[in-house]
């Protein structure tokens, strides 16, 4: 028998009562494919910071600078990350729900999730880069709304999985119908719910919809994929060789809420030491 993650990120809902040591006997691919996900995630907001914040002062301060700020003007705009940035946050979204099925308590992370995302949005608002409805927010909602799902389907998990799937496929369809002819007359202050509403102001943005759909078929597949609660790839599971990649993800909570103060402090003192000397750049 094997445990998923505890943190927010990871979502879940339990199989069995039985406790597990902490830490030990995960489902190795999950955490995996999660920290691929959160180690580009990582890198994609040092591509932002360097082309948004700090990019142009550097190259005004020395031209030999250009070239780094090309690359990351080069990357924000390139056709590689248009494609694949939709792509990892969907895998990642999925991931989420496929460890609805494995947490002991889907009510726990979504309030902890809540709470974090509150105070992510009372953090940043006092900086000017409010997060009103980013990742968190909504991977929050999603917890809660799973919860709600098993709750009216008596922990059946045949019952959750077959109201996720349908519930995720019409969620994924209605978004798109809408995207394409958005209704008119819509109120922005309702952009958390969808980006069809426009306007919506948020530093990180991840809408409700369609993005709860994803985490819900990832809860429906979950369901059979991970039945047994234990990793589908045990044959790979050999001589530790993904741990280092496994612990972003086993840490993906931890990381989303650091890893943009740390790369801004990081670059800030690059930048104090050793292009912009006395400046620090900082973006507040």
């Amino acid at each position: 028998m094997e445990k998923e993650n505890n943190s927010a990120l990871t979502i879940a809902k339990p199989l069995s009562k039985r406790k597990l040591a902490k830490g030990k006997n995960r489902i190795w691919e999950l955490d995996f494919i999660r920290g691929i996900c959160v180690l580009l995630m990582i890198w994609d907001h040092f591509m932002f910071n360097i082309s948004e914040i700090f990019g142009e002062a550097w190259a005004t301060a020395n031209p030999i600078h250009n070239g780094i700020l090309d690359f990351a003007y080069n990357y924000e705009s390139g056709m590689l990350r248009e494609i694949f940035h939709p792509i990892i946050f969907c895998l990642f979204f999925i991931l989420c729900g496929i460890s609805c099925n494995l947490s002991r308590s889907n009510l726990k992370r979504g309030i902890e999730a809540l709470f974090l995302a509150f105070g992510i949005t009372v953090v940043t608002s006092l900086f000017d880069m409010s997060i009103t409805f980013g990742v968190l927010h909504m991977l929050a909602f999603s917890i809660l709304i799973y919860y709600i799902i098993s709750k009216v389907c008596m922990d059946n998990n045949r019952l959750i999985s077959m109201v996720c799937l349908i519930a995720g496929v019409v969620i994924i369809v209605v978004t798109q119908v809408y995207t394409a002819n958005p209704p008119e007359n819509v109120n922005p202050d309702l952009g958390f719910i969808a980006t069809y509403f426009g306007g919506y102001q948020s530093a990180d943005y991840f809408p409700i919809l369609p993005n709860l759909g994803y985490v819900l078929l990832g809860a429906s597949v979950g369901s059979f994929v991970y039945a047994e609660r234990k990793s589908v790839l045990p044959m790979l599971d050999k001589y530790g060789w993904y741990k280092p990649v496994s612990f972003w993800g086993n840490k993906a909570l931890a990381v989303y809420i650091l890893h943009q103060p740390i790369i801004i402090v990081l670059l800030s003192l690059i930048s104090y030491l050793f292009i912009t000397p006395g400046n620090f750049i900082f973006p507040f």
